[in-house]
């Protein structure tokens, strides 16, 4: 009993000495950086950049959104097959021409609408199948 109780001391002394009185470590020969920047009384506190806004849109001029309508309308494939022709001033879009289908004119209305801006829509298309 006496031989376990004085291993046990001693095994308890062992640890207690390796975990405090072990030989110093240096510290390395470099330092980590900073995570977050010093924030320093006498510098004050660091400034966040202003947000940026882009600059706002101008507006498109009349030849603008007419070339743009005019491209969409030659480009898309719903509307092969027709005459619609656009013409843009400051107050209106113009649509003119010949469609075969109610669906196809509805397409050339919803294309001059999403380039129009302010302007208003004038049509002046037909549709072949009705009178």
């Amino acid at each position: 009993m006496r031989r376990t109780m004085c291993a046990c001391l001693l095994l308890a002394a062992a640890s207690l000495f390796a975990q405090q009185g072990g030989p110093q470590r240096s510290p390395p020969p470099y330092a980590t950086p900073p995570t977050f920047p010093d924030q320093r009384p006498e510098a004050g506190p660091q400034q966040m950049p202003p947000d940026t806004q882009a600059p706002p849109k101008r507006p498109l001029s009349s030849a603008e959104v007419q070339d743009q309508i005019q491209k969409q309308l030659d480009s898309d494939p719903a509307l092969d097959g027709t005459a619609v022709k656009a013409t843009v001033d400051d107050k209106a879009v113009v649509l003119s021409g010949t469609v075969e289908t109610e669906r196809q004119h509805a397409l050339a209305l919803r294309i001059a609408e999403s380039y129009a801006g302010e302007r208003g829509i004038k049509d002046k298309i037909t549709i072949r199948g009705t009178t």
